[in-house]
């Protein structure tokens, strides 16, 4: 559990780099299409070495499984309050009014720890045997297209990522192909520069208190967090999961420009599969855990399997250049500390 609470926070983290000294309003959605949707709508504001964001999330549950996957998203409006100078973390639980404050520095040795015990556990492993699945083909492409229209007031060009990679079962013979489709709306990048500046200085320093690769972060958020992640599903639930390391990924994705304000993307495991005597769909691996692995066994309605199995899609709805006032990035009067 305390891997798993690391590893989220990690990506929260990512997901949320803002913009200095502005106000920054976005929506997301992220569907499991067995499990059920989160929903979300978030506001930050930043000035000077403090950031605080506002969010309210909603979780719909389906299936058995589903309330067990509301877990994993907060619910309700909660706040994150961010404070270089104390170098603490302050999360804000407003239904109770209360809040917990952490230091940046434990978070990165509970970080830390946890990637030690991760390391420990694959270590522990019994060496595993040669999988059944052999991936023939893995290939990711950027193309532009060609597209262009305003997006909450911002000037967008769209982009389209293809990420296919075709697989074979060397024992049965089943055969497939797992694709993930992203689309990309981006507006200029001269249109935020000078938010964009202030949000390097208060990022680099949040980043490196919390010991993480700021580079590696910042290409986060131009869409590979969205790969990276999905990188742990494992196409034909045999131990295969698609590699997220290549270079050509680097490559193809220098080809977009300009700063993200939509992120749509959709993952599409072969509809049908069977697997060592099973009659099930693909199973969900790695980033999303084995939970439910049962279910991902029960044949699907034909039509609903044309759903995307994983589904992401994040919205910029505005960006203002704003005096920030102090009373805002604090812990409400009357909460009490947990």
């Amino acid at each position: 559990m305390r891997k798993t609470i690391a590893i989220a926070a990690a990506l929260v983290v990512a997901a949320s780099l803002s913009f200095a000294g502005v106000v920054r309003t976005t929506k997301s959605e992220i569907t499991l299409k067995k499990f059920g949707t989160f929903t979300s709508e978030q506001t930050e504001k930043l000035s000077g070495d403090k950031r605080i964001s506002d969010i309210d999330g909603t979780f719909k549950g389906k299936g058995l499984l589903g309330g067990i996957f509301k877990a994993f998203f907060p619910t309700g409006k909660t706040s994150e309050l961010v404070d270089l100078a104390a170098k603490t973390i302050t999360q804000i639980d407003h239904k109770r009014k209360q809040y917990t404050i952490t230091s940046i520095e434990k978070f990165a040795a509970d970080r830390n720890a946890a990637m030690a015990e991760q390391r420990q556990q694959e270590q522990a492993k019994p060496a595993e045997t040669e999988s059944d699945i052999r991936i023939v083909k893995s290939e990711f492409k950027v193309t532009d297209a060609s597209e262009t229209k305003t997006i909450n007031g911002f000037p967008c060009k769209k982009y389209l990522a293809l990420w296919t990679v075709d697989w074979e079962n060397v024992k049965t013979g089943d055969k497939g192909t797992d694709r993930l489709e992203t689309a990309l709306w981006t507006t200029p990048g001269e249109a935020l520069a000078s938010a964009q500046a202030e949000e390097l200085a208060f990022g680099t320093a949040y980043l490196k208190a919390m010991g993480l690769d700021l580079p590696k972060l910042q290409s986060d958020v131009l869409g590979t967090q969205w790969i990276s992640l999905l990188s742990g599903l494992d196409p034909a639930g045999q131990g295969v999961k698609m590699d997220a390391n290549q270079a050509s990924v680097a490559a193809e994705m220098a080809k977009i420009s300009g700063y993200p304000i939509v992120i749509d993307g959709k993952y599409y495991p072969t509809p049908k599969f069977k697997a060592q005597g099973d009659e099930g769909g693909i199973q969900i691996g790695g980033a999303l855990g084995k939970l439910g692995a049962g279910l991902l066994k029960k044949k699907a309605d034909p039509e609903a399997e044309k759903a995307p199995s994983v589904a992401f899609y994040t919205e910029v709805k505005s960006i203002n250049v704003t005096a920030v006032d102090a009373a805002e990035l604090q812990v409400p009067a009357g909460y009490k500390q947990k």
